[in-house]
């Protein structure tokens, strides 16, 4: 790795004593240790993207726990390599909050932070930071993902995920259509939240970033709080549900899909996941992370939420 040091010296970093590949993303996350403090480079194709937006973060609300881009003698903040664009970013301090118990002043503080976070991104210039509408992983690419339930998913389960899809197409699909779209993180995941001190002190990895309604943010996190408490109905998934619609002020047909959209979410973390494992077996550890607390929770759940019958913007 010694390609990188130059890059890192451009950026003010000395004393470097290790550089240690993480080898679980998709990009190449390099977690370097120096003597003028920790740093995180990153190899991706969407460098540009993510350093644009950690960038406006800082400048919209220089408050949030989000990475600080560095930029070398000459104001550049990524530099075009062989390997894929680099950019190098400060490292923050926490453990994944998959790694933490929740409890509710920590889930107040999530609801906090991201609901910060999706004000802080509301005016940004999705083209101009290059951001996409969708990405694989976007839950407005759920029907695309269906033809993968009969491949990869449990027998048990087939019958919930064929139905969540089916709402998706008759009614969240629909329902998105009329809402406003704006800049998200779009995957404050238990791994991309990190927790220090009782409460969260990093929101990291903007790679999955999207232009969407705001209200795909919010149900990506409820999904995941779910799977890690066992239930769409727990009452902190309801506390992170309810604290975080107040404090963006969700309107009622933005609340009704949260849940719904989450149930989507849930089958994309399944069949997405072992699509990759069985296409990419050297990743199958970091890609099936929470697939046993997601089958866990299918099967405690049964059915998943579904949105009211009809659920339109002219209904809602």
């Amino acid at each position: 790795m010694s390609d990188l040091l130059p890059h890192l010296t451009a950026r003010g970093v000395t004393g470097v004593s290790g550089l240690r590949d993480t080898g679980s993303e998709t990009d190449r996350t390099v977690l370097v240790a120096a003597a003028s403090g920790p740093v995180v480079l990153k190899l991706s194709s969407t460098s540009r993207m993510q350093a644009a937006l950690l960038e406006d973060v800082a400048a919209n609300d220089p408050t949030l726990p989000v990475p600080r881009v560095l930029h070398d003698a000459d104001g550049t903040a990524v530099t075009p390599t062989d390997a894929g664009d680099l950019f190098v970013m400060t490292a923050l301090d926490g453990v994944p909050l998959e790694d933490v118990d929740l409890w509710p002043s920590l889930v107040d503080d999530l609801a906090d932070v991201q609901a910060a976070l999706v004000t802080a991104l509301r005016d940004t210039d999705a083209a101009a930071a290059h951001v996409p509408t969708e990405n694989d992983w976007s839950i407005e690419t759920v029907e695309r993902h269906e033809r993968l339930v009969d491949t990869v998913a449990d027998d048990r389960h087939r019958a919930a995920m064929h139905a969540a899809v089916a709402t998706y197409r008759t009614d969240l699909g629909p329902a998105l259509a009329t809402m406003p779209r704006q800049v998200l993180h779009a995957d404050a995941n238990l791994s991309n939240v990190l927790v220090a001190d009782g409460r969260v002190s990093g929101v990291i990895d903007f790679g999955d970033a999207v232009e969407a309604p705001r209200v795909l943010d919010v149900a990506v996190t409820a999904c995941y709080l779910a799977i890690a408490l066992g239930d769409f109905a727990h009452p902190l998934v309801t506390r992170y549900t309810d604290r975080i619609a107040t404090a963006l002020d969700l309107s009622a047909a933005e609340q009704a899909l949260v849940l719904p959209l989450a149930s989507c979410r849930l089958v994309q973390a399944v069949v997405l996941a072992r699509d990759t494992a069985r296409r990419e077996p050297a990743r199958a550890d970091y890609v099936l992370r929470y697939d046993r607390a997601a089958v866990e929770l299918l099967d405690r759940t049964g059915a998943l939420p579904t949105a009211p019958v009809h659920l339109t913007s002219k209904g809602a």
